[in-house]
């Protein structure tokens, strides 16, 4: 899998990052519009973080929903 570091502002250090995975694109979509393009969409891999943001414009990031973090914590 690929990964790239990056800052994240939620963790407030630099972090690994891997492109969203299939779920975690359609809830950007079901966000942001059907429209949105979410093929270089990155998350943030540390633990309990739900930040994303496109390779290289952190501006332009988010979270995603609440759900993805329950999700990894019950599948650990």
């Amino acid at each position: 899998m690929t990964e790239i570091e990056r800052e994240c502002p939620t963790c407030r250090s630099r972090q690994k990052f891997r492109p969203l995975d299939n779920a975690e694109k359609a809830a950007v979509r079901e966000k942001r519009g059907p429209r949105f393009y979410v093929g270089n969409l990155w998350r943030c891999t540390a633990g309990g973080c739900l930040w994303y943001q496109p390779h290289l414009n952190r501006g332009k990031g988010d979270l995603l929903p609440e759900s993805f973090r329950r999700a990894e914590t019950a599948g650990t």
